[in-house]
């Protein structure tokens, strides 16, 4: 017993120097595990227990010295590139709104109030981020079903409750929230590892739950809902290729194809006739140039007359077409077309090499994260980023079918605003938490496997390994 004591004393002075609670924990038990492998090879050399225990804890060495070594390596640490990304696009959005939108002030329906607005609505999205970037994703994959259970149940009852103000007959306002269930289908997807065809359905099942929730509760159309659906199938098929839910590639990729096969063709027949009408007036915006194609229709009018160099600082014939239909609120559709009247096409293309760079750089992390958990739910955060610009480049050069929810960092919207930065702070925390993230596989039922099981422990440049020695 007091040789036990004696390596649980060992344990507590380890641990008393590791200030991250999760590194910590699981510090002392991979340290614990140690100690009791050696001191098994120990006893098979022919050791009493209790000396090979005692000779097991002494070659661990300072306990001091290893936790304050393990706390070294193992606790969050910002991503200082990543943070210095979102801050130089953060100054160059409200810069490039200001310079191609807000001052010009009424004569395309801008106002500086707005533009005040954005920049406190910029403000409270960067404290958002540093508040969710402090907090350890990994709770995530803890309990994912209740998890997605209440962010999508609470969401549909807030809008059920009709608290909320009602426009259009929908709360189209609040469909960027439907961003943050990116995150939780992440950690349900984890949570589904091993579970072979029943794992893949579940995830397939929760994409249609979210789905439901984006069209039936919250309403507004289907672009953000669409964008929400297209990420979740593209983590579930990440998922399947990495083999988790212990299927082959093939076979779990023509499930999910044949899952939203289905899925599409039932939307398909269940279309009502303005989104049937938006189809058409895609294809020929003149024959609805005053009914529901008067946008795009304008929208390419706009683009024809385009120039490299753009208007500069005066406001052309151009700007007039556009500030029929931008207003300050609406025209966070359309910034990047006021920046081509503005700016030009050069200017324009700078602007989406820009963005081109950013989000190069976030895909390049995501799919160099080594924990499982971070990867997926940073493949899926920065998707949902992407799929956003380009689905908004496309339909300000009159290429898009249906709106968009916006442009990060230059798009006019308090929820739209703080949910681009919350999307930001998670992948933060991903990489905030890099050096604290353990994580052991799975096995085809779900539970760990023995592959999992620590062969040696790492403590700064040394590497502890369990073997049996001479003598």
């Amino acid at each position: 017993m007091d040789n036990y004591l004696n390596m649980d004393t060992y344990l507590d002075r380890v641990s008393a120097q590791i200030r991250s609670r999760r590194a910590r924990d699981m510090a002392v038990a991979e340290i614990r595990a140690h100690i009791e492998d050696q001191a098994e090879a120990y006893c098979a050399e022919g050791m009493e227990e209790a000396e090979a225990v005692k000779e097991a804890v002494r070659q661990m060495g300072d306990p001091v010295k290893a936790g304050v070594e393990l706390d070294r390596i193992h606790r969050p640490k910002m991503e200082w590139r990543l943070f210095l990304w979102i801050m130089a696009f953060s100054i160059l959005g409200l810069g490039l709104q200001y310079l191609c939108f807000y001052r010009f002030g009424e004569a395309v329906g801008g106002s500086m109030n707005y533009f005040v607005r954005q920049c406190m609505y910029t403000a409270a999205g960067l404290l958002a981020m540093t508040a969710v970037c402090l907090c350890d994703y990994s709770i995530l994959g803890t309990h994912p079903q209740v998890f997605g259970g209440c962010f999508l149940g609470g969401l549909a009852l807030v809008c059920m409750s009709g608290i909320p103000p009602i426009y259009n007959g929908a709360y189209g306002y609040l469909k960027c929230l439907m961003y943050f269930f990116i995150p939780v289908y992440a950690g349900i997807l984890y949570g589904n590892r091993g579970k072979g065809l029943t794992g893949v359905t579940a995830g397939a099942a929760w994409t249609g739950a979210a789905f439901l929730t984006g069209t039936a509760a919250i309403g507004g159309g289907l672009s953000v809902t669409g964008d929400v659906t297209v990420v979740c199938g593209a983590m579930l098929c990440a998922a399947v290729w990495k083999e988790w839910f212990g299927v082959s590639r093939k076979k779990g990729l023509t499930a999910v194809s044949l899952l939203f096969a289905a899925a599409v063709i039932l939307l398909a027949v269940n279309l009502k006739p303005y989104q049937m009408a938006r189809f058409q007036a895609f294809f020929r915006p003149e024959d609805f140039e005053q009914t529901i194609g008067y946008h795009l229709s304008q929208i390419r009018k706009i683009v024809s007359g385009l120039t490299l160099t753009g208007a500069g600082g005066s406001v052309l014939n151009q700007a007039d077409l556009l500030r029929r239909f931008v207003g300050a609120e609406v025209g966070s559709e359309y910034m990047i077309l006021q920046s081509a009247v503005v700016l030009g096409l050069a200017g324009t293309l700078v602007l989406c090499a820009a963005y081109a760079l950013f989000f190069w750089y976030l895909l390049s992390m995501a799919v160099r994260e080594k924990n499982s958990l971070g990867m997926i739910t940073a493949l899926g955060c920065t998707l949902i980023l992407v799929l956003e610009t380009v689905r908004n480049v496309m339909y300000n050069f009159g290429l898009g079918l249906v709106s968009t929810a916006g442009i990060p960092f230059f798009s006019y919207g308090k929820v739209h605003t703080l949910a681009v930065y919350g999307i930001l702070g998670v992948l933060l925390s991903i990489y905030s938490h890099r050096a604290v993230a353990w994580e052991k596989p799975v096995s085809a039922n779900g539970k760990a496997s023995e592959e999992g099981k620590i062969k040696a422990l790492r403590i700064g440049k040394y590497v502890i390994h369990v073997e049996k020695t001479e003598g």
